[in-house]
């Protein structure tokens, strides 16, 4: 998934150095604008996937019913005497 985001990012940065090459501007500003786009275009798909991730294991989490805790009946009453082993 990295790897999709990283070539999406890098395709908006090469769409936009063209861009911003045909009107005019100098290399410098022309660089540092692209590299602006690709950083923008990064943090949206990392935000749109973290988003989807995060419902994804919500609807997993109401799917799945925690696990009752088993029943245990009640301990036998103290007599106030500790059971011994025999001797």
């Amino acid at each position: 998934m990295t790897k999709v985001v990283f070539q999406v990012g890098m395709l908006g940065f090469f769409v936009s150095a063209i861009y911003f090459g045909t009107q005019g501007m100098l290399l410098m500003d022309m660089v540092l604008r692209s590299f602006i786009v690709f950083i923008a275009i990064v943090l949206g798909q990392t935000v749109v996937f973290v988003i989807v991730a995060s419902m994804k294991n919500t609807k997993k989490a109401e799917h799945v019913r925690p696990h009752a805790e088993p029943h245990h009946p009640p301990a036998a009453e103290a007599t106030g005497t500790q059971p011994t082993t025999p001797s």
